[in-house]
C-alpha cells in the first residue's frame, strides 16, 4: 500500500474552499486508496507558518490560512532526518546534472538556476527538493498540483514517484 506525501500547494487548496480547483483536489484525495497513509512534510508546515506570518504582518485576513494550517497539522508528519539529507543531496544534484551546465558556476540558490538548453529560469523551490527527498528516502508518492514535480524534478530523479492532480 502506498503512502502519500501531500505537498504544500495541494493542502493549501484542499483546505481552502475559496480556491477554484478545490473540488478537483478534494476528489483526488478522496479517491486515494482508503487505507493508504496521507502524511505532510514538516517542510510544508514551515511553508504554511511562513505564509501566516507574512499575511499577519501585512494585515491580511488570516482565518483561511489558520484553518489550513490546523487541518494540515492533523496529518501525521514526515520528519527530516540525517537520511533525508543524503536523499536531498542526491535529488538536488540530479536536478542540477540534468538541467544545468555544471561546468559553469552554479548559483547557490535553486530559484536562480537556469536551464542549460532554454536559458530560462527553472523556477523550482528548494523546499520542493526537500519534499522530494523525503519521498525518495521513504518511497512515498508525492501528491501535488505543482507541475514542477513532474516537469523538472521527477524527470531527473528516477526513484521519485509523483501523482499530479
Amino acid at each position: 500500500m502506498d503512502t502519500y506525501l501531500l505537498d504544500t500547494n495541494l493542502v493549501s487548496v484542499l483546505y481552502d474552499a475559496r480556491r477554484p480547483n478545490h473540488p478537483t483536489i478534494r476528489q483526488a484525495v478522496a479517491a486515494l486508496p482508503p487505507k493508504s497513509a496521507q502524511l505532510v512534510s514538516v517542510v510544508t508546515i514551515g511553508e504554511l507558518r511562513f505564509g501566516l506570518a507574512l499575511s499577519r504582518a501585512a494585515g491580511q485576513p488570516l482565518t483561511h490560512i489558520e484553518t489550513c494550517l490546523a487541518r494540515t497539522e492533523e496529518h501525521p508528519l514526515a520528519q527530516i532526518t540525517r537520511h533525508t539529507a543524503d536523499a536531498f543531496a542526491m535529488v538536488k544534484s540530479s536536478v542540477a546534472l540534468a538541467r544545468l551546465d555544471v561546468r559553469r558556476r552554479i548559483p547557490r540558490w535553486v530559484e536562480g538556476w537556469t536551464d542549460r538548453v532554454t536559458g530560462q529560469q527553472l523556477q523550482i523551490d528548494e523546499n520542493d527538493l526537500w519534499v522530494a527527498a523525503q519521498a525518495v528516502e521513504r518511497n512515498y508518492v508525492v501528491l501535488t498540483s505543482d507541475g514542477d514535480f513532474t516537469q523538472v524534478i521527477a524527470p531527473a530523479v528516477a526513484d521519485l514517484r509523483v501523482l499530479l492532480v
